[in-house]
């Protein structure tokens, strides 16, 4: 039975114009003020920043969920080392013998509608029943974009499982984020040296830019029914958009792990062909310094910072390419080390292979 205060029902009826997520902070930082927990990134008009006092961090650790269409994830960094980014685990699963960084965004649930599993183990399990038996199990798959395209989100919307039953789909999404809490608390709790408190740590949950109000903040309803947050202690948990959460990765990227796609000739070999870590260092940090231009980067994986050699004005633009949308931002970079300044506002669309069939086209 759910209990949700009336606020909170009200909350999925107001208007539907777009809003912006805000880009995570690190840990540490001053919180926005913000209804709901939503607040725009940076204007284009950007105040001179203030200085404001160093204030200490009411969390010790840091979780953002990566709650896909087509698989999900999590990441975590404590307050003392933020810059560490440490992934989740990698998942067993799939072909035999292969790990991935990421898990399928499948929930299965018991004919009672008690939780199962997620992921690959809900997947395989739903798999390998009897054809019988399945009928009678809930399983739900790649279900994210239902609230979106829902025209009338409320908390008594429902979703359909694969067996043609239907349950609120306020309690699917808190199952899924139920699970990936637990999955975090018990891998903090393994690597953390001191006892984890249950309010010590901040949850970000990302949403593609296409979203609307109603749908994010059925996104912090379910955040409150799975338990990651109370509603007294709603700053604990961010809503982000993913693109701009992308934006900050980029701007902490490192220096070769950028490729420039314009360098290259259309007989040039195969775009995802591996250069050595000192070429494509030297090749990049070049390329940053000799022309301030627009190019294109692939992101690859290696070490070196790129951050140092971005100078203030640079401007850069974001492709979210994910499962259900794609997703679009411009940002400049307004000092270094300091803030972001929006050219064009976070977007998205459901790309082709949404509307004909999906990713596995």
């Amino acid at each position: 039975m759910l209990t949700v205060p009336e606020m909170g029902l009200q909350g999925l009826y107001i208007s539907s114009s777009p809003e912006r997520s805000p880009v995570p902070s690190p840990p540490g930082s001053p919180r926005t003020q913000e209804s709901c927990g939503i607040a725009p990134l940076t204007p284009s008009q950007s105040p001179k920043p203030e200085v404001r006092a160093p204030q200490r961090a009411s969390f010790s650790v840091v979780v953002a969920i990566d709650f896909g269409t087509t698989s999900s994830g999590y990441a975590f960094s404590f307050a003392t080392d933020p810059e560490a980014i440490h992934m989740m685990r990698k998942w067993e699963g799939g072909d035999p013998g292969v790990a991935h960084q990421k898990t399928p965004t499948c929930l299965l649930l018991t004919p009672e509608g008690i939780f199962h599993s997620f992921g690959y183990t809900a997947r395989d399990y739903y798999h390998d029943l009897d054809p019988e038996e399945a009928r009678d199990w809930l399983y739900f798959e790649k279900f994210k974009m239902k609230i979106h395209s829902a025209t009338d989100l409320t908390l008594k919307t429902q979703l359909e499982a694969v067996n043609g039953k239907k349950m609120l789909a306020l309690e699917v999404f808190a199952h899924a984020l139920r699970f990936f809490k637990e999955h975090a608390l018990q891998e903090l709790r393994e690597q953390s040296e001191c006892m984890l408190e249950k309010d010590a740590v901040r949850w970000v949950l990302t949403v593609p830019a296409i979203w609307k109000q109603p749908a994010k903040q059925f996104m912090r309803e379910a955040a409150y029914l799975a338990g990651l947050v109370s509603r007294e202690d709603a700053e604990k948990l961010l809503i982000a958009l993913e693109p701009e959460a992308a934006s900050v990765y980029c701007r902490k990227l490192r220096l070769h792990q950028l490729m420039d796609l314009s360098s290259r000739t259309a007989g040039g070999g195969r775009l995802g062909e591996r250069r050595s870590i000192d070429s494509s260092f030297r090749h990049a940090r070049e390329q940053l310094r000799r022309s301030r231009h627009s190019r294109t980067f692939l992101v690859e994986s290696g070490v070196g910072e790129l951050w140092s050699e971005m100078q203030e004005g640079d401007r850069y633009m974001v492709a979210d390419c994910g499962g259900g949308t794609v997703d679009l931002t411009v940002h400049q970079l307004e000092q270094p080390h300091g803030t972001l300044k929006e050219l064009y506002k976070a977007s998205g669309k459901r790309p082709l292979w949404c509307s004909r069939g999906g990713p596995g086209l």
